[in-house]
């Protein structure tokens, strides 16, 4: 009995390490099969959130796009207002041009009549001057033949015998 004791023992010794073995590779599997579920579910979530990003990525996409749209209208509104503001502007600009120029032209006509009415003006008064400057020079004339005249009377006449 001794052998098969010693066989069994020796087979039941065999027996709990292969339980131990077994033990500690279920415990291993075990570890591996949390650590699996672990990854499982992070992927998991990863997969949610990269699917919430696609999501978000596409709304952005989308509204990026309808600003670009709206944008493009914004300009075109944009630059249709300039295009008009300068028209308006040059037609503003010929406008004030052109009264400017009737503005200038008008006001040189004035200083152009007034200028003419003055020389009107200093004409007639050189014109009255010379007239009044001939009437002098004729009454010197005048007064020169009459003191000639005079001047003959005066020699011809013989004092001497008007005096006694």
């Amino acid at each position: 009995m001794s052998k098969d004791d010693t066989n069994w023992e020796t087979d039941i010794a065999l027996i709990k390490s292969d339980i131990k073995q077994i033990n500690r590779f279920f415990g291993k599997v075990d570890k591996s099969i949390d650590g699996m579920a672990d990854l499982s579910k992070n992927i998991a979530v990863q997969s949610e959130v990269i699917d919430y990003t696609k999501e978000k990525l596409e709304i952005v996409e989308k509204l990026c796009e309808e600003t670009k749209r709206v944008d493009e209208v914004r300009m075109n509104v944009l630059s249709d207002r300039l295009e008009e503001y300068r028209r308006s502007s040059r037609e503003d600009h010929q406008k004030m041009a052109d009264h400017n120029a009737h503005k200038r032209t008008s006001t040189n006509k004035e200083i152009l009549d007034k200028l003419d009415a003055m020389e009107k003006g200093l004409h007639q008064r050189i014109n009255e001057q010379s007239k009044k400057i001939n009437v002098l020079e004729n009454w010197k004339f005048y007064m020169m033949g009459v003191g000639g005249v005079l001047l003959l009377l005066v020699a011809r006449i013989n004092w001497p015998s008007l005096f006694s």
